[in-house]
């Protein structure tokens, strides 16, 4: 066993901000420059999303980041209620804050909700990226594009495994067992009439869901745009969209890499986080 220290834990500044209904969400924030507001996934947080893998102290070389955790996710107050309300959140933080535009980037949930920001307010990005996400595809070209890759990165089951376990020996905060209830049968694949009726409600969500996407309009987004997928987790299925309608689109596809060892620590390729550090930095307003 090793006499030498262990090494201090960084203690990133944070902060909080308050939305209309009156819950209190929580940031971490790090860098001076033009603003980045990264959204991390379900069951996310700021650090684990964002800092501990690397992503946001590369980014906090030339930019000012902000990681935001979302309603019932981190320290933030509230409950998981929508990644539409999750986009007014986000928009009066920038609001709050005094940001007139930014980069924003999401992961997973975090890039639905910033496909929802993409379609609300376009006029508040400098950049956008889509990370383990991208747009739905329209009906006309569902069946048409080219197939993904089928398989799974052999390292997705250890790295699952590691990601309980640390859920397990922290605790769960507040909102972030949506997994835990679809396992112990509460969610909306339980049997019986509640089970029915949850979905029926989320097939009718999806329909919503697939009508408003289908009224986007990526042609008129001019500013940069940027995806990030691994090879397993669908890219052509995510981006072939934003290829056919984006004037200014970067794709990145991360090879041999699942939905959660693309961005999870210990399994995040450089790839991925000097990818987007390039992105960033080309992209930045010039002084």
């Amino acid at each position: 066993m090793s006499d030498l220290p262990a090494a201090p834990r960084v203690r990133w500044p944070d902060g909080y901000w308050t939305v209309r209904d009156g819950t209190r969400l929580h940031y971490v924030h790090a860098g001076d420059g033009a603003p980045v507001v990264l959204i991390h996934g379900a069951r996310g947080s700021a650090i684990g999303s964002w800092f501990s893998n690397g992503i946001a102290p590369r980014l906090a070389r030339t930019n000012r980041v902000y990681a935001l955790e979302m309603r019932g996710h981190g320290l933030s107050e509230g409950a998981n209620n929508g990644h539409g309300s999750m986009a007014d959140d986000v928009l009066e933080f920038l609001d709050q804050m005094g940001i007139e535009k930014a980069h924003i980037g999401g992961y997973s949930m975090g890039g639905s909700i910033t496909l929802q920001l993409l379609m609300r307010a376009p006029e508040r990005f400098l950049t956008a990226c889509f990370q383990g996400a991208g747009a739905p595809e329209t009906a006309e070209w569902r069946k048409k594009i080219p197939a993904d890759r089928e398989g799974r990165d052999p390292d997705e089951d250890a790295a699952n495994a590691a990601a309980e376990a640390r859920r397990a020996a922290r605790g769960e905060a507040v909102g972030n067992d949506f997994g835990d209830r679809m396992r112990e049968g509460q969610g909306p694949w339980r049997g019986g009439e509640t089970g029915r009726r949850a979905r029926a409600a989320m097939q009718e969500m999806i329909r919503r869901q697939e009508a408003q996407f289908a009224a986007l309009d990526l042609p008129s987004i001019t500013f940069p745009v940027m995806a990030i997928n691994g090879e397993f987790d669908r890219p052509r299925m995510r981006t072939h969209r934003f290829w056919r309608e984006l004037s200014n689109f970067t794709n990145v596809v991360l090879p041999g890499k699942g939905h959660l060892t693309a961005m999870m620590a210990g399994y995040i390729p450089d790839l991925y986080i000097d990818s987007y550090a390039a992105f960033i930095a080309a992209n930045n307003p010039k002084s």
